[in-house]
């Protein structure tokens, strides 16, 4: 075992940067890639933080972004007071781990990135989000003749899960046998048709609210769909949409933010051209535009009717946490050998790192 001692955040929290540091730090540990403690260890030689940085005893540290606060209406509070302790996180690191190449744009397009860096992007478990397993189908009542469409997130007017549901209901007209959507995720609060069905009772017996699911429960319900359908604008690097392709399902997702990386990368479905270009400005993220349905119901239904061609061509290996976490030690390792120091009162030019494995 390497003689490295990372430091990790205490994370219990249930969001997805929080499932993802755990996820990290137990294939670290697995692998013997290197130890593990917390950042409250004085022995760890270096710290990993995620968006927030607590530093008792000013050890040097690689810094994990996980995007920027561009919402022009503030929704959630000042974007310059939400957005400090991030920039100043990254201006104390000696290295830092950005997701997605959207966004590396994201954050330059409001401060800067003077620290050597490298894009990383998350990953899971493929021995547990893996295509073969048991699923939900029997307990859910779904024959075999039945095409399941499925999509996951923690539910947020960004998600446009008004705009999943209206072009599921869309291509099920469409065909000629049984479709159905499960919808993983807390719905509470969030706008959907009225039309269509209610977040309190379903009016359409092709839609299933599923609601929250225990994350060891997420396999299963994965494996129950044939086809991943993911409109969020502007996300980052979904967690949901990692295991969803783990799980072997085709994606059909938009074309902004970086969820598109995650499906060009692992080669695992189609991204619709159906928003128009980003600027990296401020925007009214809570209020996203909506996406040409039309575009999306021609990659769909592509996806539908060539399932199993696309379900043979995804490549998986990108997103193994195993992969990723050889990447993110590799990165610590060459911030330690590089002796840490950066000057942090010195700007320094934009550089890549080059831990490719």
């Amino acid at each position: 075992m390497s003689r490295l001692r990372i430091g990790f955040p205490l994370s219990r929290a249930a969001g997805g940067p929080s499932t993802f540091m755990r996820r990290l730090r137990a294939s670290i540990e697995r692998q013997g890639l290197a130890k593990t403690s917390t950042f409250l260890d004085p022995r760890a030689q270096i710290n990993l933080f995620a968006n927030i940085v607590r530093n008792p005893y000013s050890k040097p540290y690689v810094f994990r972004v996980d995007g920027a606060y561009f919402d022009s209406a503030e929704t959630s509070g000042s974007n310059e007071t939400l957005n400090r302790p991030i920039y100043e996180g990254i201006d104390g690191a000696c290295g830092v781990v950005i997701q997605s190449h959207f966004d590396l744009e994201l954050v330059r397009s409001f401060g800067r990135v003077d620290r050597p860096y490298e894009i990383i992007n998350n990953g899971t478990d493929l021995t547990l989000f893996c295509p073969d397993g048991p699923d939900m189908k029997g307990a859910l009542g779904i024959e075999a003749s039945e095409l399941v469409v499925l999509t996951s997130a923690k539910w947020r007017a960004h998600k446009r899960l008004d705009d999943i549901v209206e072009v599921f209901l869309e291509f099920s007209r469409r065909k000629a046998h049984p479709c159905r959507l499960l919808i993983l995720g807390d719905t509470a609060g969030v706008s959907i048709p009225a039309d269509g069905w209610s977040s309190q009772l379903p009016q359409n017996a092709q839609v299933t609210l599923v609601g929250h699911v225990q994350p060891d429960d997420l396999p299963a319900w994965y494996r129950t769909g044939d086809v991943f359908l993911y409109l969020s604008w502007l996300d980052h690097c979904p967690n949901s949409v990692v295991e969803a392709i783990a799980c072997g399902l085709p994606v059909v997702c938009s074309n902004q933010g970086g969820t598109r990386e995650l499906v060009e990368m692992s080669n695992a479905g189609v991204v619709a051209e159906a928003d128009s270009g980003f600027t990296f400005e401020l925007v009214d993220l809570y209020h996203p535009p909506k996406p040409s349905c039309n575009v999306i119901l021609e990659a769909l239904e592509d996806v539908v009717h060539r399932l199993d061609e696309y379900r043979l061509k995804i490549d998986r290996g990108p997103l193994d946490i195993d992969v990723v976490a050889r990447r993110y030690v590799c990165f610590l390792e060459t911030m330690v050998r590089a002796g840490t120091g950066v000057d942090r009162h010195e700007p320094r030019d934009e550089r890549r790192s080059s831990c490719e494995l």
